[in-house]
């Protein structure tokens, strides 16, 4: 009897297995949850000194310097809701995305999502600046949790500095 409950844990593990999954990284901004895919994070880091740049949308408070390269840092609260964080921390992207990082609240976690778990948001023509960046939601621990869409944010990024 043994062998037969043992084969069937070692089934339901393989099944477990091959459920595609992506890691996200969940901070907090001004009360909502949100992430981006663990995959494109470099580094989480203490929020430090921000030397300003001119001619830059609001929410581009300027560069950090880590490691002796600068990073355009973001207010992710002022870009998507137009009120300035708590700055507490930042989270560094990998350079193959660009030299940018987002400043946030904290750290909420992270969750192994199964693909079919995450709900893509389809966009409208009347989209403001939170919805915009958004591109998916998933639950996590009971709460709803937004998935940012780095390439919409720097596509905005890139418009809102040429005008």
């Amino acid at each position: 009897m043994s062998d037969i409950s043992e084969n069937k844990n070692n089934a339901a593990e393989s099944e477990s297995e091959n459920v595609n999954s992506e890691k996200y990284m969940i901070f907090s901004i001004l009360g909502k949850l949100y992430s981006f895919p663990s995959r494109q994070i470099s580094e989480i880091a203490l929020f430090d000194a921000v030397y300003p740049l001119p001619f830059t949308p609001s929410y581009v408070l300027g560069v950090i310097n880590r490691y002796s390269v600068p990073y355009a840092l973001f207010d992710t609260g002022l870009l998507l809701y137009k009120t300035p964080g708590k700055r507490k921390k930042v989270l560094v992207f990998k350079d193959e995305i660009d030299r940018i990082a987002f400043l946030i609240d904290d750290i909420a976690g992270i969750a192994d999502v199964p693909e079919q778990d995450v709900l893509l948001i389809e966009r409208n023509a009347e989209s403001n600046d939170t919805t915009e960046a958004v591109s998916a939601s998933f639950n996590w621990e009971g709460d709803n949790v937004f998935v940012l869409d780095i390439q919409r944010i720097l596509k905005r990024v890139s418009q809102e500095t040429v005008q």
